[in-house]
């Protein structure tokens, strides 16, 4: 019982500590986050922030504010400077060099401003230290607000302040004994992203089965188009922006065959003067001129630049696919879309972009086009192999026949098809598709070659099911189709 009675006074004590501190407050500068990762160098400016008391500072206390290692009170030429306090500058303010003080309608002053330029090459930090004026106390609940560098409040304003990152101050007062009267801490700095990045509408055509040229849309109309919609945002008016940034947006599927989109309309921006900044970079889409053999590559290119005033962009895109009234191109399968966001270059003297560019977004869903059917793929089948027969078995639970078109790729590169089984999946029936079916369809002539073969079968999920085997003088082994793995 004693015990317990000491822990519940020593968490009263310790509460009571807590909540007797110094409160300091200020409008935090908000610094892009990735110019600080990319080390923007800082530009010499003023820090203003308010401090309110919770205990009674005697005549003759000392108050130090404390900066962390993201906070340098010399601009490089020269440190910040301090002295003695000249009083009544103006209504409640003083300053000394270039510290300024505002004490509202407080009878306390200042005086003795004594400013620490730590070495950071050892870990050092910066401070400032003054103390509390013979005469009038600092009484609890007084609040005063500090200036530090161009402060108005008399003699020659300079910006000498460098905050290169997230920081904080912390003030700790002293009485003339060094007897510590209170302690507090607040925010002087915050990171936020300079640039904003989302998919507002994805891809998501629905191949139709029959011909692979439209998407299906309900009530089995056919359309030749799909629209992909995003938004991206360049906020350069931050602090350690990345500035004039050229930024390019990549949607990364296979979009082998596709030999074309509509160009994008820059919808909106969020100021008239980012309209003006948009340039003509961003004007046009294109595909790599390879893209129609090639698999994996980049949908979508496309450059931001933001040249001049520093200011926040808003751009909205809206990209059409447009396949083409009579195309018989088939449209592909593209798998999951994804968006990345990629910095290629910037205006800021000192700062140097990875070798690819700094990424600033990587792996954003942005759809895909699938095929209105069952695809079935089997990724290892060994066709002619010696003492080997391989073979697969379709079950149809469906009343009707099935279609079913193949494609194809072997160990040597070579790609087949698409071309047509051959035969429909009977109803309600299981279907084996033997080894000497696969050597004709494929044309293999006997030799002995690995494939992975995709099935697109003219049915909906589930109806139709498949079961590869390959068996020698040793047993019989299940391969594993994409059904099996869920995918």
């Amino acid at each position: 019982m004693k015990l317990f009675k000491k822990a519940l006074l020593a968490t009263a004590v310790f509460g009571a500590m807590g909540a007797q501190a110094a409160t300091i407050s200020s409008t935090p500068l908000k610094l892009s986050a990735e110019g600080v990762e990319l080390k923007v160098a800082p530009t010499a400016g003023t820090l203003t922030f308010d401090v309110v008391v919770d205990k009674d500072h005697p005549s003759a206390s000392t108050i130090t504010l404390n900066f962390d290692k993201n906070v340098d009170l010399n601009d490089g030429t020269v440190a910040l400077t301090g002295g003695a306090v000249t009083q009544g500058v103006g209504a409640g303010t003083a300053y000394a060099g270039d510290v300024g003080f505002n004490y509202g309608t407080g009878s306390f002053t200042f005086d003795d401003v004594v400013i620490t330029d730590g070495d950071a090459s050892k870990g050092e930090t910066d401070s400032i230290t003054f103390k509390v004026n013979l005469g009038n106390p600092l009484t609890a609940d007084s609040a005063f607000r500090v200036v530090l560098g161009n402060h108005g409040f008399g003699g020659a304003p300079n910006d000498r302040v460098l905050v290169s990152g997230e920081s904080s101050v912390a003030y700790v007062s002293n009485k003339a004994d060094k007897t510590q009267i209170e302690t507090g801490t607040g925010v002087i700095a915050t990171e936020v992203s300079q640039f904003d990045f989302k998919v507002d509408t994805k891809l998501d055509g629905l191949i139709t089965r029959d011909d692979l040229t439209s998407f299906i849309v309900g009530n089995d109309n056919a359309v030749k188009t799909d629209v992909l919609k995003y938004t991206f945002v360049n906020d350069e008016s931050l602090g350690l922006a990345l500035t004039g940034a050229v930024t390019r947006i990549n949607f990364d599927g296979n979009f082998k065959g596709v030999v074309g989109t509509a160009a994008p309309t820059a919808l909106s921006a969020e100021s008239t003067a980012a309209v003006a900044n948009t340039g003509a970079a961003i004007g046009v889409l294109t595909l790599p001129t390879n893209a129609s053999s090639v698999v994996n590559a980049v949908l979508d290119t496309v450059t931001q630049t933001t040249p001049g005033t520093p200011i926040k962009d808003t751009y909205t895109n809206t990209v059409d696919f447009v396949n083409g009234a009579s195309s018989v191109v088939d449209i592909p399968v593209t798998g999951d879309v994804t968006a990345s966001v990629t910095v290629t270059s910037v205006s800021n003297g000192g700062v140097t972009l990875p070798t690819n560019g700094y990424v600033a977004y990587s792996g954003v869903e942005a759809g895909k086009w699938a095929i209105d059917a069952t695809i079935i793929n089997v990724p290892y089948l060994p066709v002619n192999a010696a003492n080997t027969d391989t073979f697969i078995h379709f079950a149809n639970e469906t009343d009707k026949e099935v279609d079913v078109i193949v494609t194809a790729i072997d160990n040597n590169g070579v790609e087949y098809g698409p071309m047509n089984l051959g035969a429909k999946l009977a109803a309600n029936t299981v279907t084996k598709i033997s080894e000497p079916a696969m050597d004709t369809l494929f044309g293999l002539n006997g030799a002995t070659t690995k494939l992975s073969v995709t099935f697109n079968v003219d049915a909906d999920k589930g109806d139709v099911t498949a079961y590869a085997v390959s068996q020698n003088d040793k047993g019989r082994t299940e391969v594993s189709t994409s059904q099996q793995r869920g995918n």
